[in-house]
């Protein structure tokens, strides 16, 4: 097991947001979680990532424990055990997140050389691997400004892989994209599941969601109402 999410619940000025959500993944599978505006989807994307801590519950990522409760008490990563768990974790953002003043390349290798201390030279060819098969491969050296929205998800994508993350997460992928580039990103995550990567996908948009997932988890409210595999929520949604 990749993810295992347990109990997990989370407020804001006094707001129960998430109310004792549990969540399973496994290398190679496609999860979305799907639900309304509010209803807690990107609050566990965030619990997940470590980008906001759980009032409760267990997060336990490829077998290391980013927190758990013990004897009632909440027991959190240290800050070297949350930077290793972070070596297995990728995020996509929904508005990239790609810095303007770098190239393509150099976007793709910073974390590379800056946080793994990878040379240049090995930098440079793991990202241009990447890249290529992203189909970016003649656009290493343009500046965010001169792509469009697709070639600037496919960017923030290589930038999240070239680590090797083993669970890699998405935040709202389909946004900002017409219909024949969400046909593209379908098969890009595809691709990566097909390499053993776990994802965990967050998407307000269900044709997307019923076309790329695996299994598909509704959140209402803090709570997971369904958590059923994409051809019974096809199946539900044409009832």
């Amino acid at each position: 097991m990749l993810l295992k999410a347990d109990g997990l619940c989370k407020s804001f000025g006094g707001k129960d947001v998430l109310k004792g959500v549990s969540l399973e993944a496994n290398p190679g599978e496609i999860i979305s979680i799907i639900g309304k505006s509010g209803a807690g989807k990107t609050t566990v994307l965030r619990c997940i990532m470590g980008l906001e801590t759980c009032d409760k519950g267990t997060i336990l990522i490829d077998g290391k424990y980013l927190c758990m409760e013990e004897n009632g008490t909440m027991v959190r990563a240290t800050k070297k055990e949350l930077y290793e768990i972070r070596k297995s974790l990728g995020m996509v953002f929904q508005n990239y997140h790609l810095f303007p003043h770098l190239t393509v390349l150099e976007n793709v290798t910073l974390a590379l050389t800056e946080v793994y201390k990878m040379s240049k030279e090995e930098a440079d060819k793991k990202a241009i691997k990447i890249l290529e098969r992203l189909d970016m491969g003649d656009k290493l050296n343009n500046k965010p400004f001169e792509l469009s929205g697709g070639q600037k998800q496919r960017v923030a994508i290589a930038r999240s892989c070239v680590t090797n993350p083993k669970l890699l997460c998405f935040d709202e992928p389909t946004a900002a994209l017409d219909s024949a580039l969400v046909m593209d990103i379908v098969k890009i995550i595809r691709d990566l599941a097909k390499d053993g990567m776990g994802i965990l996908i967050i998407s307000h948009d269900e044709k997307f969601v019923r076309d790329v997932s695996d299994r598909i988890v509704v959140i209402e409210n803090g709570v997971i109402t369904a958590d059923m595999n994409s051809e019974e929520y096809s199946k539900i949604m044409r009832a």
